[in-house]
Formats: C-alpha cells, structure tokens, sequence
C-alpha cells in the first residue's frame, strides 16, 4: 500500500520532469538568428546565383548545421547553402557579407556575423577556382543587418 501511494506521489512529478525537459528543447530548436542585406551586383554564393537586390536569411540556433536559409524580395526561397568552416577566433565590430571580385564575376566568400562573433566560410565553385586563382582578388565588403 505504501508502494502504490509513493507512485502516485512520483509518477507526477517525474511526468512533469519529463515535459520539462521536452519543451526547453523545442525553445531552443526554434530559435532563430535573422538578417538582412542589399546585393549591388550579381553574386555567386555556393552554388546559388543571387541578382542584385534585397535578400533575407536565417540560421539556426549555434550554426550547428552551418546552413544559411536565404530569401528574395519576395520572401521566396532562393537556396539553402551550408558553409565548408565556421570560424570564431576573429573579431570585427560589424556583421557584413564578403565577396572575391575575379574579373566582372563576384563570389561570396563569408558571412560575418558579429552578433555571433562568428564567421561562416564558403567554398568557390570548382569551374570558377580557376580564374581566381589566375586573376587578382578584389574584396568587397556588404554590411549586413541583424535582428532576431
């Protein structure tokens, strides 16, 4: 009798132990890190080409995954592109995009993120190594909003 009185009193408190536990996971998992960025020229980013314009992106939570979702004007998907390295030993003081000029083409190399004190790298498409590596490298730098 004592026995069954005792797992009335735990089989509760364990269950809301239990829920707990669930629930700080789902908060963490939906926590996002948003930003934004105004593209003055046509961009390859991994394997994405971006046209000048407004664009938006997310990442999750700690960039475990290292995956940028992006998003046009429109709000509609433009890719989801996972980065080859992140980095946090460097400190910058502003979040900003960063581009390799190769003749008239623009590769996004980076994604600093200040907020973060992170940077996310990116590799250049094998059919345009080439052409970086026998031309000069011009960076351009891209300041990028953070909120969320």
């Amino acid at each position: 009798m004592r026995l069954n009185r005792s797992l009335k009193l735990v089989a509760p408190l364990a269950l809301a132990l239990l829920a707990g536990c669930f629930t700080a996971n789902l908060v963490n998992a939906q926590e996002v890190y948003r930003g934004s960025f105004t593209l003055p020229v046509e961009a390859r980013w991994g394997n994405v080409v971006l046209s000048p314009g407004e664009y938006s992106f997310t990442l999750d939570n700690g960039t475990i995954s290292g995956i940028v979702s992006v998003r046009g004007e429109t709000g509609r998907a433009v890719g989801y592109l996972r980065s080859e390295g992140i980095s946090d030993r460097q400190s910058f003081d502003r979040s900003e995009l960063v581009l390799v000029r190769s003749g008239e083409n623009y590769t996004i190399r980076a994604l600093r993120l200040a907020d973060l004190g992170i940077t996310m790298e990116y590799s250049v498409p094998k059919a345009e190594r080439q052409f970086i590596v026998q031309g000069p490298q011009l960076l351009e730098r891209i300041p990028v909003a953070m909120g969320g």
